[in-house]
This record gives C-alpha cells, structure tokens and sequence, in this order.
C-alpha cells in the first residue's frame, strides 16, 4: 500500500503525511475516492486545470510538474523530473518488478489486433503466463477484462491492468500500439522487449494531417525503448521504402515472405484440404508449421506472430504446438456458412484491408454481395477510395452507417458515393435494415460480406453507443 509520503519521497519532496493512496490516475473523470491525481500535459490542455475536479471526486493528493496553484487544500508534490520518472514510478507505485515482464509492442494500419492476439494464444498453449492488451479490451491468461476502449491504453489503465496480473513467472505482454498512442508519447520509456512494425497504408489523416506525419508516428515505435529489438514486416511497400532511411535501419530484424535474405524468412504452400504449411528460415534454424487460416495476410499475422516470439520459445516448443484451433480474433474473417449461403464478417474500414478481403475472397466466389460503411467524423479522403475498392469487386453494393458519430449520414454517402457510376448501389441508413436486406438477397450462388465494425458492439449515433453487433444481427435475422 502507497502512501502520500512513500510517493513524495520518490520525488525527493518532504512529505510526512501518511494518508494512504487507493488509486492514481491522470484523468480528473476517473478519480474516486482515496485517489492521486498526476497533473501532467494532455493532448489540448494540461492537468493542472482539473485540479478542482480532481478533488471534488476524491483526489486526496495532487502530483504534478507545475508548482502548486494557489487555494489548493491538499497535499500537492511538484516535481520537474515527473515525466522521466513516471514509468520507475509507476512500476514502484504497482510493486512490480521491471524484469517480470516481456513486453512486445505491434503498430501498422492493419493486422495488429490479430498478431498480438494469435501472439498471445500460442504462448497460453505453452502455459505460460500472458496479457493481450488492445482494441479487444484486455485478456489477462484466459480472462476478458473490459478496458476503456482505446486501441492503446494510456499509461495508467496500462499499470492497473499489469498490476492485476497474479504470477510468479515471466510474463508476455502483447501490446496493440495505435499511431494516436506514438503520436501523444503515451508508451515512451516504457521497457519494450520487442516492438514491430507491420505495414503502412493510409489512414487517420483526420488526425495526423498528412500521410508524412502518419508515417513518421508509425516508424516512432522504433523510439519507444533503446534496449528494445526492433522487427518490421518488410514486404509492405511503405514499410519497406522508409526503413531504407531509418535510422534503425541497422538494428532491425527483417521478416519477409519475399526476401530469403531477411532475418526471418517464411514461405507458404498450401494443401488441396484448404490448410497451409509456413517454413520459416531464421539464421540458426528452420521448421515447419501446418495451420489453417484465410486469406493470405492472415498467414503473414501468423508468422509475424511467431517471428514476435521467437527469442523466448524455442524451436521445439514451437513445433510441438498444436496449431489447429489457433483462432482469429472475433470479427476478423469471420465465415458464417448458413444454410442459403456463405456470410463473410471482418473489421476492414480503410481501402487497403477492403482490397486484402475482397480480392482473396474474389477468388472463391464470382458473385459478391456488399455491405459497409464509412465512419463519421473521421477520415474523409478514403471515403472515395473505399467505395472505389468496392466497385472493382462486387456485383452488388449496400451502403450503410458505420459509426456516423455526430456527423449526419447523407454528407457521408455524398463523400463515398458522389462520384460513383456503379449500377447496383443501394442506401440504406439503419445498418440492420441493410443486413436484413443482403440476407433477403443471398443464395448459394454469391457470398453477403460486412465490413467495417468486425467485433464492435455498439453503433456510435449522435453522441450515443446503441448495441449492435453484425454477427448477432446476422443470426438473428435468419
């Protein structure tokens, strides 16, 4: 138990108040009772503002690294060094040893949610200890905990939840890494084992403002620990083309499915029952995995996943795995064979992961039936661009809401549709309509796909979260 003396002393500040601390937290909304408040620079503003809110919910002493405002009550502890000492203090604060942990963290546009998540299965087929952290929420061994919902927690959800895990092993953490958490700095001098970059496209230039600055935050990862092994997945275009600049350059470890040379090499066959064996070529060894996934990237999730874990687990624990229920994270390819046909569920929202599925599934099935989305106040250059990939692959497009946030759905349509020719386009606003239309539509002659939401479970309408989910809508329509 912390007490505010305990963290005055950490700061070198005199403080002989022994009240004890329940909880901390930067957020003024999340403070209860007992709680200390660490005032520091956000996004807009700094924390100093919300001092008053801080207290008014329970905040029982305030850490910052401005001095203290005047009329303040309660203990306040200013420290100039509060940002480079915050993650010693938070690991002193949660009584957790540094080396306990094996953190990996995974960025790219697309493919972080399933990498991590296949990463964290196969250490659980291990039996040993590990956390997947990310937009699923968090997985603590085998138990769901439901977080925030951002992709990338911020630091002090991130130090509750590591303080919530009960082992006495070494313990894997598998972090999704969003470019808003590279941007706002929220992991720096976290101690990073392994950090990966997977691929860039783009995407989020509502937020980062251009292409280049999204870039720039992707390859940032890169930044977060120097003691860190940084991995980059190099047979994405952009990956490949910045990293020649990098200057990490040096010190990464490649993983490709196209250059033998890399440091992780792997290359794919497939079987005529539909599963795959990957060979994968590291400088010391080879083997062998047999497992069955759909389509392609997910194999390159797959062998980055191991490639994420190799250090730690050697060749023979690899091998011996049994790779055959090794799942996909809920919404991702989800295939749903119904009785009147095939329905293709996945959390694709960007040009990019469209064109992944559709193409792949383009290959299987002549006759694509489309539902999807474009999300509100967000990115609207893709919006052309999504409609675009849509066109070239299906024979029939439903055009529906995908989050439209507080922005009204016909300007959305107008952004994705405008230019459009295609003949066999419908709209229809409610997303459960549009649902029960494609499945009014399907046969055993075509395949319904819907994009966008994936896992998700609530539609986000003017300011409010509405329960929705396409995979239950889906079987409850049938």
């Amino acid at each position: 138990m912390n007490s505010i003396s305990n963290v005055s002393s950490y700061f070198n500040v005199a403080c002989n108040i022994e009240k004890f601390i329940l909880g901390i937290t930067d957020d003024s909304r999340d403070v209860k009772n007992g709680y200390l408040f660490v005032a520091r620079a956000g996004i807009n503003s700094h924390g100093i503002k919300f001092i008053d809110n801080a207290i008014s919910n329970g905040a029982v002493c305030i850490l910052s690294d401005q001095p203290k405002p005047n009329g303040v009550k309660i203990p306040f502890i200013s420290s100039k060094n509060l940002e480079s000492l915050l993650i010693k203090f938070l690991f002193n604060f949660y009584d957790l040893d540094e080396d306990h942990f094996l953190v990996h963290g995974v960025t790219g546009t697309n493919g972080k949610t399933s990498t991590t998540f296949m990463a964290h299965q196969i250490i659980r087929k291990l039996k040993k200890p590990s956390c997947y952290i990310g937009t699923l929420g968090a997985i603590i061994n085998d138990e769901l905990i439901s977080t925030k919902g951002n992709t990338t927690p911020g630091i002090f959800e991130l130090f509750e939840l590591l303080g919530d895990i009960q082992s006495n092993e070494q313990t894997f953490i598998f972090l999704e890494v969003s470019s808003h958490a590279l941007e706002q700095e929220r992991l720096l001098s976290l101690p990073f084992h392994r950090t990966m970059l997977l691929n860039i496209k783009s995407d989020h230039l509502d937020y980062h403002r251009s292409l280049e600055q999204y870039i720039k935050a992707k390859l940032s990862i890169f930044n977060l620990h120097s003691a860190s092994t940084p991995m980059a997945f190099i047979d994405s275009s952009l990956v490949a083309s910045n990293l020649n600049t990098s200057e990490h350059k040096e010190r990464i470890q490649f993983i490709s499915a196209q250059d033998s040379s890399a440091s992780f090499y792997f290359n794919t066959k497939f079987t005529d029952d539909g599963s795959s064996a990957i060979k994968f070529q590291l400088p010391n060894c080879s083997f062998l995995i047999e497992i069955s996934l759909f389509p392609q990237f997910n194999l390159d999730n797959f062998a980055c996943a191991i490639a994420l874990i190799s250090d730690s687990i050697s060749k023979n624990e690899l091998e011996a795995i049994d790779y055959s229920d090794i799942s996909l994270p809920p919404g991702r390819s989800e295939l749903l064979r119904l009785d009147r046909g095939d329905v293709f569920i996945d959390f694709a929202h960007d040009p990019d992961a469209m064109e992944n599925i559709l193409s792949a599934l383009s290959q299987s099935y002549s006759d694509i039936l489309l539902i999807f989305g474009c999300g509100g106040e967000r990115d609207k250059e893709k919006r052309p661009k999504m409609m675009e990939v849509a066109e070239n692959y299906a024979k029939k497009i439903i055009f529906t809401s995908d989050n439209n946030r507080g922005e009204a759905f016909q300007r959305i349509v107008e952004d994705a549709t405008g230019a459009s020719k295609f003949q066999h386009l419908t709209v229809i606003q409610s997303r459960q309509d549009a649902i029960m239309q494609g499945l009014a539509s399907l046969t055993n002659q075509n395949i319904l796909v819907i994009l966008g939401k994936g896992h998700e479970r609530t539609m986000e309408e003017g300011g409010n979260k509405i329960p929705f989910n396409d995979r239950e809508c889906v079987l409850s329509s049938i």
